[in-house]
């Protein structure tokens, strides 16, 4: 090692302990349980009508589309609607969630709505997510044995069902549903989604469907039964 490169790490060194930053394993711990919320921007801590409003807003903004749902069972016809108004086709491929489950997707037996292993002929996929957020209109979505994570990136249309009571302000919000529901365990996937995949590298020109859904259509849920 060079003299100048011993220097270097010399005077690192010591700033290091003049300013007193070394964190025993025992900080470090502490510091990662105590799990301390980040500064939270206004518009991450908004309530009631204001922040449903407001995810519902951005989430138009982020280049989704947004129905409102009066009870979960009318999550097909609202899925069935999108599809026929914009002229697309089945197969319409379930998550295996048990709240998808109980609903009566006979309405739309012509879309072949079913569960199973996600297939490159299914034309949409039904995804439940964990919450919404709407400090951005993200959606966190969690993988699983019935949340397969190819269904939000194979099929070209994607529809998330979300309750309304699963509107949250900011992400240290989503976070903090997450490690409830999972009672402290991290699943293997967490995805994040804003809007349709799309991208502007190719020639500055927006291109949709560049690594996922070209469609992403949200049914927020008021009753969920």
């Amino acid at each position: 090692m060079s003299e100048q490169r011993i220097a270097i790490i010399g005077r690192i060194r010591a700033a290091h302990a003049a300013r007193n930053i070394a964190s025993s394993e025992s900080d470090v711990t502490a510091r990662l349980q105590a799990r301390a919320r980040n500064l939270v921007p206004q518009r991450g801590q908004l309530t009631g009508d204001a922040l449903r409003a407001q995810f519902l807003n951005f989430a138009v903004k982020s280049q989704a589309s947004v129905a409102v749902a009066a009870l979960a069972r009318d999550v097909p016809a609202a899925i069935g609607d999108y599809l026929m108004a914009h002229q697309l086709a089945g197969p319409v491929r379930l998550s295996g969630d048990g709240w998808l489950a109980g609903m009566p997707w006979d309405r739309i037996a012509a879309y072949q709505p079913a569960p199973g292993a996600v297939m490159e002929t299914d034309g949409a996929g039904v995804s439940v997510a964990l919450c919404g957020i709407a400090e951005t209109a993200t959606l966190m979505l969690t993988s699983g044995p019935d949340a397969p994570s190819a269904l939000n990136f194979l099929p070209p249309v994607h529809f998330i069902a979300l309750r309304a009571a699963d509107i949250v302000g900011a992400l240290e919000d989503g976070w903090a549903r997450l490690r409830l529901s999972g009672n402290g365990q991290m699943p293997r996937t967490v995805n994040l989604i804003t809007g349709p995949s799309r991208t502007a590298d190719i020639a500055q020109t927006m291109y949709m469907g560049a690594h996922g859904p070209k469609r992403l259509h949200v049914i927020v849920v008021e009753d969920d039964g």
